[in-house]
């Protein structure tokens, strides 16, 4: 199937999904950022945001996302939610990518907490959930960053991220499903139908791993996933439980 990208093709393919709003950018700076400036210009509603190219794109902690030209899937969902029931979306978002991935591409990717895909143990997808406040609302926007088919990346990226190498798969397709996949978590933020298959691909559980605390890097094993995403570990303290940062994976 040609994979022709374009606002289009997008709205053609999520013509099923009653009111969103969709755009498109071949290239722009971030859809986080274009999601943001829609919300302030006192637009309401659900809205998708895509682009074929990000010259900016972010991810958690400032970080980039590298985000090449044609081979990868650059989206954000808006939705108007109050900041307190954000909490597990992120999470959520996880498992309705990885769902919407296997449905398009049958590739079954693994969930590293708190935000990121991975397939064949490399990062492949990063999501960052940002809440909102305008003087009139409160949104979430959910931006969701994978890597399709890249088949190149820089230096300091090529031991950490890879690609599904999906070149069958349409991006206005994949993007849709991930929207239909997403809606259900944007429209009830109570649900907790995400949790077993987050709790079932997760490639941390078991797993030695590090964390910071402050200026100190703690070493930890990864045990178990809290009902709102907490991620529950052992260290040399004792059980506690993450709710926020990073973790680290630490080989054997």
């Amino acid at each position: 199937m040609k994979d022709i990208f374009n606002r289009d093709t997008l709205r053609a393919a999520c013509g099923d999904i009653r009111d969103i709003s969709v755009y498109f950018d071949e290239v722009c700076d971030s859809t986080n950022a274009r999601a943001k400036a829609w919300l302030r210009a006192e637009n309401r509603g659900t809205a998708l945001f895509a682009a074929s190219e990000q010259t900016d794109g972010r991810g958690r902690l400032g970080r980039h996302f590298y985000s090449p030209a044609g081979s990868g899937l650059y989206l954000t969902v808006v939705s108007h939610l109050s900041s307190e029931k954000t909490v597990g979306l992120t999470c959520a978002a996880a498992v309705a990518v990885m769902r919407a991935i296997r449905t398009c591409s049958g590739k079954q990717c693994d969930v590293k907490w708190v935000n990121d895909l991975f397939w064949n143990g490399k990062k492949v997808c990063g999501i960052f959930t940002e809440a909102v406040s305008v003087d009139w609302d409160s949104a979430v926007v959910v931006g969701i960053g994978i890597n399709l088919r890249t088949a190149e990346f820089p230096p300091e990226l090529q031991n950490i991220a890879g690609s599904l190498n999906d070149d069958r798969t349409p991006r206005a397709v994949l993007a849709a499903e991930i929207v239909r996949e997403l809606f259900p978590y944007l429209q009830d933020s109570a649900r907790k139908d995400w949790l077993d298959d987050y709790r079932r691909y997760s490639c941390v559980i078991g797993q030695d791993i590090s964390f910071t605390r402050g200026d100190e890097t703690v070493a930890a094993k990864a045990v178990g996933i809290e009902a709102d995403g907490g991620l529950t570990v052992v260290t040399d303290r004792g059980i506690e439980t993450l709710r926020t940062g990073e973790i680290t994976l630490r080989l054997r």
